[in-house]
């Protein structure tokens, strides 16, 4: 009788610990987000955001060569302003950029500053796909995680003499110190060193970005599939800055799980492709050159 017991006991232990297994498998990691409000409120003020963008802007027009006054510009800051009048910043001035390296890689800063280079341009394979990417950046500036990572690196030291050189902003001065400021982050890699649920979150603000601004939700999770096939096949291709993010596989399945729970069509409707998009594609996987700034020295 006590073995019958213990028998059933174990059974019902395994019963059990089979269905929370269950239960958390299909939970959904972007419900933390669902109903989030976004403010500065805590961090820098806007004003003195966009002043620390500028000044980390010109650091980043030093370390990276970028594409000027081309039809491809034209065309990425089209995509970029539709998305980020849809998005949960609207009013800020949006700028969006086009980097000469063959990286796949795409980042932004803060205050509207997001940049993409031709590399993952010329992997991309949709309109769609490529709109995820710009939605997914636009989602950290929404999230305000640049301004979390300064934050946190203010806290815990992270630079030498941060506090001190971010007064100088909180101030609402300009000149060296926060130049100076600037480069320590860019250089120490604190600003877009974003965590995991961060990179989640950019992804959930991303999704619904696209959806708002017309475009196919499935192009997103095509778009994780392709980073999958990349990771695989060619990872020194990511640049770094994807290379942090959670697994490829992981992302298109949260993606998948969004769309099926609370988005249920929008991966049938949409935007997925134009002529526009395969006609600098081609342009791009083809190297064609159009103008560029070089790196200052």
């Amino acid at each position: 009788m006590r073995i019958l017991f213990a028998w059933h006991r174990t059974l019902a232990v395994a019963i059990a610990g089979a269905l929370f297994i269950s239960v958390v498998a299909q939970q959904n990691p972007y419900d933390k987000f669902r109903d989030q409000k976004y403010s500065n409120r805590g961090y820098l003020s806007e004003e003195d955001e966009f002043k620390l963008a500028g000044e980390v802007h010109k650091q980043i027009t030093q370390k990276f060569r970028l594409i000027q006054n081309s039809p491809l510009n034209g065309y990425i800051n089209t995509i970029g302003q539709r998305l980020a009048q849809n998005s949960g910043r609207p009013d800020i001035p949006w700028r969006f950029y086009v980097v000469d390296d063959k990286s796949i890689n795409a980042f932004a800063t803060l205050g509207g500053q997001v940049y993409v280079h031709t590399g993952l341009l010329a992997q991309a394979r949709s309109e769609a796909q490529l709109s995820s990417v710009l939605g997914h950046e636009i989602g950290h500036i929404v999230g305000r995680h640049g301004l979390q990572n300064v934050k946190r690196a203010q806290k815990y030291g992270a630079l030498a003499g941060l506090a001190q050189i971010a007064g100088a902003v909180l101030g609402g001065n300009t000149g060296a110190g926060v130049g100076e400021l600037a480069g320590n982050l860019i250089a120490g890699g604190y600003l877009m060193k974003h965590s995991r649920d961060a990179e989640r979150e950019a992804d959930y603000l991303g999704l619904y970005n696209i959806e708002r601004a017309g475009y196919n939700t499935g192009g997103m999770i095509e778009m994780f599939e392709l980073l999958n096939e990349v990771s695989r096949s060619q990872p020194d291709a990511l640049g770094s800055i994807l290379a942090s993010h959670p697994p490829p596989a992981e992302r298109a399945a949260n993606t998948r799980r969004e769309i099926n729970q609370h988005m249920a069509g929008t991966d049938q409707r949409g935007i997925s492709n134009t002529d526009e998009f395969q006609r600098l594609k081609a342009g791009v996987s083809a190297g064609q050159s159009p103008r560029r700034t070089r790196p200052r020295n």
